[in-house]
């Protein structure tokens, strides 16, 4: 793991949870294949600059996948703390493997996930 990742292995929130799943069901061609594997899907790292980002592993594995990605999902939205987000859901080896957030301005400090009512295509 990357100094950036903390490791937080975890159960998603109901929050994450719901967002993984509407980012699958409105992403890539490709990211409906994907939805069956959300009931499975656990947080096992967590970034530390404040972004809500997630390392997302299925099962019992405590480490998320590290091949080249296949981008399931790319939308922009807004946090709750007005921030304007970027929302990645990236799949390494067949699996959902990170739930990307991030500032898309130059914003000091933590946020929030945004809604999916925010949400727009990249």
């Amino acid at each position: 793991m990357s100094r950036f990742i903390r490791p937080e292995r975890r159960p998603l929130t109901d929050e994450e949870r719901n967002l993984l799943g509407w980012l699958l069901a409105n992403g890539s061609p490709d990211a409906e294949a994907y939805l069956s594997q959300i009931g499975n899907v656990n947080a096992v790292g967590k970034c530390t600059c404040g972004c809500p980002t997630l390392d997302l592993a299925l099962g019992e594995s405590e480490q998320r996948k590290t091949a080249p990605s296949l981008i399931l999902a790319d939308f922009v939205g807004t946090a709750p703390e007005g921030v304007e987000v970027g929302v990645i859901v990236h799949a390494r080896e067949g699996e959902i493997s990170e739930l990307e957030v991030y500032a898309i301005s130059d914003w000091k400090g933590p946020f929030n996930l945004p809604s999916v009512e925010s949400l727009k295509p990249f």
